[in-house]
């Protein structure tokens, strides 16, 4: 887990319309909400 502040690792992931989304493209250019959330229909 990270702390309040750290910075989050660079990732890559796919997007559901195709293409990539890479963090580090994002990084000092604009604000960027990383959100995680249990997968549906489990616990938490």
């Amino acid at each position: 887990m990270l702390s309040t502040g750290t910075s989050a690792p660079d990732f890559t992931i796919t997007l559901e319309a195709g293409g990539e989304f890479h963090l580090a493209d994002h990084r000092g250019k604009r604000h960027v909400v990383l959100y995680f959330f249990p997968k549906a229909f489990t616990k938490g």
